[in-house]
């Protein structure tokens, strides 16, 4: 019966083209996208940077900082625009950042992430948000179409609305 049951495993798997992965590792890969679309964007690398979004009409971006909001639609209008902004400003930028406590919801098809993000500059200048971005899964890769982040003030002790450790 064992030797049926591991043969039927490797049929399904092998019909699909799929590999089977673990919750965490399927966790670890959504973080990936979600890490490696920062630094892209640190190393204005556009083509890079650009390859973790989804480039449809309905992307959004949402801002929020002391200086107000801005929220912006499609992808036009939040990454495709950026490509010129990165060649005419190709300096990579030097502030070094960490996501931590991390909250990940998936299926097979849509990821939810939102983690807390502190950037160091590098003149010292320390900025904290809260931040949550939607993915999808096209062509077998998780692709961005929301990000949202909003700085706060770190010594404000109301911003948890979460409750994760």
């Amino acid at each position: 019966m064992k030797k049926y049951v591991i043969s039927f495993y490797f049929l399904i798997v092998s019909c699909n083209g799929h590999k089977i992965q673990t919750t965490e590792a399927i966790k670890e890969d959504i973080k990936a996208v979600v890490i490696g679309e920062t630094r892209a964007y640190m190393e204005k690398d556009y083509e890079k940077w650009s390859s973790f979004w989804d480039h449809g009409t309905d992307v959004l971006r949402l801002d929020v900082t002391k200086a107000g909001f801005q929220q912006s639609r499609g992808w036009e209008n939040n990454g495709g625009n950026l490509e010129q902004f990165f060649k005419e400003n190709p300096e990579p930028i030097s502030s070094t950042f960490e996501n931590t406590n991390y909250l990940i919801l998936f299926d097979n098809s849509l990821a939810w992430v939102a983690f807390d993000q502190k950037w160091i500059s590098a003149i010292g200048e320390k900025t904290t948000a809260k931040a949550t971005i939607t993915l999808v899964k096209k062509k077998n890769f998780w692709k961005i179409i929301s990000y949202t982040a909003i700085q706060y003030e770190e010594s404000s002790s109301d911003v948890d609305t979460l409750h994760r450790d």
